[in-house]
C-alpha cells in the first residue's frame, strides 16, 4: 500500500484557526467576521399552507362518503346522534 504522506511537496503543518479580536481561538464574535448578519429564509403563503396541510391526520374518504350519503338520505339526523351531540356540548358547558 502506498504512503500517502509522502503526496505534495512538503509536510503538513498545523491548522490555521479563525481567530476573534482577543486571540483566542474560541472567541469570535459576529463583528468579527464583517458586515455578514446571517442568512433568512421567508417562506411564501403557499409553502406555509402546504406545511399545514402535510400536518393534518389521514382523511378516511370511505368514511367521508359514506356520512354524506347518509345525510343526503336523511339516515343520519337520528334522535340518538342528536341526544349525543347535546349531551357533549353540556359537558364541555360544565368544564
Amino acid at each position: 500500500m502506498p504512503d500517502i504522506s509522502s503526496i505534495g511537496h512538503g509536510s503538513v503543518g498545523p491548522i490555521n484557526r479563525a481567530t476573534g479580536a482577543s486571540g483566542d481561538p474560541g472567541a469570535i464574535k459576529a463583528g468579527d467576521l464583517g458586515e455578514r448578519h446571517g442568512d433568512r429564509v421567508e417562506l411564501s403563503q403557499h409553502a406555509r399552507l402546504l406545511d399545514r396541510l402535510r400536518q393534518m391526520p389521514n382523511v378516511r374518504i370511505e368514511l367521508v362518503e359514506e356520512i354524506r350519503s347518509a345525510i343526503n338520505e336523511g339516515r343520519y339526523e337520528t334522535l340518538e346522534r342528536l341526544e349525543t351531540a347535546v349531551q357533549r356540548l353540556l359537558e364541555e358547558l360544565h368544564e
